[in-house]
């Protein structure tokens, strides 16, 4: 049921109907909460309980394991009256923020490895390109919207740190395969140039994804960093016009996976001594840079495309379902079940933040206060990637956390 070209959304299977019907995961009503299986959760352990619902007897008893082999979940919750949620595919769109910087023209093929060089059999511009058609034309990214914007494009010099600039995309998010070829020409028009203000364009970048996301609200949306070189404009920055660094670019990444609206953004660096990149990554949310330094600089850029379309399909953030009008869900009788492919069925520990994630894995609100989505912890998000699992939000149940 995963495809690499879509993202995860929990919706109700049955929509939600349990809640209001049974009263087993929502609640019109504060009341007394229950104890739960296990260390802290939710609404309990010193802290008032965050919404507590005013279900009956019954409801406060952990998820029944049920059969491993049994891939039908509503079945093990009536032992405790809960209900089961499924997740559904959300289409993924891949915002590719561009670096069309002089050093782009690096060869690494034939050459004397002067930068321009007309002898030169391949740039590390073509490789690329080789790489992004290999990647636009495989049948897995069918589905995936795909868009394109340049930085670097001003001459030395004359680089440009106004966000403003960068707020258009050369082309518009499309869908692929039909919008392949609309890439493939912006690529193919284009040539090395300018220097690399990253912290600019990638706030410019924000604002195009974030607009296009409430454009698509159906739709996911990412940014896909794609450099051969370090946030810098040492030209420019002697004439005082434009001086990027590497602090710039990770709060610009910062910034905009933040809030309601937030946009991952994923790295892929192509050339040497790049490893201060993988900053960028994780303030974007994405943790790690993926790098080419050398060897088979196409191969190895579609094997990090293919990695990185692999990794942003991971459904390692789940929005939290609207409840019935009147009604409002108990935080603390919610639980994640995972199946794998041979029906193999658990349920996550819940934990309290990003921090006690550790080897057992789990999830966590991303406000425990007022949450609106569930994060899982990176290794149950490794877990989960594995192909043809299924992946299900329980309410009614008491929440399961980590033992203490």
């Amino acid at each position: 049921m995963r495809h690499a070209s879509s993202w995860f959304l929990l919706r109700a299977f049955p929509p939600l109907i349990a809640c209001a019907a049974l009263g087993a995961g929502c609640g019109g009503s504060d009341g007394d909460a229950d104890p739960s299986v296990g260390g802290n959760v939710p609404g309990t352990g010193g802290s008032p309980p965050l919404i507590v619902t005013t279900g009956g007897s019954g409801f406060g008893d952990p998820p029944p394991t049920g059969s491993a082999n049994d891939c039908t979940p509503l079945d093990h919750l009536s032992a405790c009256g809960g209900e089961s949620y499924e997740s559904e595919n959300i289409p993924l769109d891949i915002y590719v923020l561009f670096d069309q910087s002089g050093s782009m023209c690096t060869c690494l093929e034939g050459g004397t490895g002067a930068c321009p060089d007309p002898t030169c059999k391949k740039t590390r511009l073509d490789a690329v390109r080789e790489a992004m058609d290999e990647f636009l034309a495989d049948p897995e990214s069918a589905g995936i919207g795909i868009g394109i914007g340049y930085f670097g494009t001003q001459p030395i010099g004359k680089a440009s740190c106004d966000e403003s600039d960068y707020r258009t995309a050369a082309v518009k998010i499309g869908i692929l395969p039909e919008h392949a070829d609309a890439i493939s020409s912006s690529l193919a028009s284009v040539s090395p140039t300018g220097e690399t203000p990253t912290g600019a364009a990638l706030r410019g970048a924000c604002e195009y994804a974030r607009a296009r996301r409430e454009q698509a609200p159906d739709r996911e949306i990412v940014i896909l960093l794609l450099t051969d070189g370090k946030p810098e404009a040492p030209v420019s920055c002697k004439e005082g016009t434009c001086c990027p660094d590497l602090d710039d670019a990770v709060r610009a990444a910062e910034e905009c996976r933040m809030g309601k609206s937030g946009v991952k953004t994923y790295v892929l660096g192509v050339g040497p001594l790049l490893g201060n990149l993988a900053e960028i990554a994780k303030a974007g949310g994405t943790e790690r840079a993926y790098l080419v330094e050398g060897g088979d600089v196409s191969r190895e850029v579609l094997d990090a495309l293919n990695r990185i379309r692999g990794d942003a399909a991971i459904p390692c953030e789940l929005k939290l379902p609207e409840p019935p009008a009147g009604k409002v869900l108990s935080y603390n009788r919610v639980n994640i079940k995972y199946a794998d492919a041979e029906c193999q069925s658990t349920y996550f520990y819940y934990v309290e933040s990003a921090s006690a994630c550790g080897d057992e894995g789990g999830w966590y609100y991303d406000n425990p206060d007022a949450p609106e989505r569930i994060h899982l912890c990176p290794k149950t998000c490794d877990r989960v990637a594995a192909p043809g699992g299924r992946l299900y939000y329980t309410v009614g149940c008491a929440t399961i956390a980590l033992p203490e």
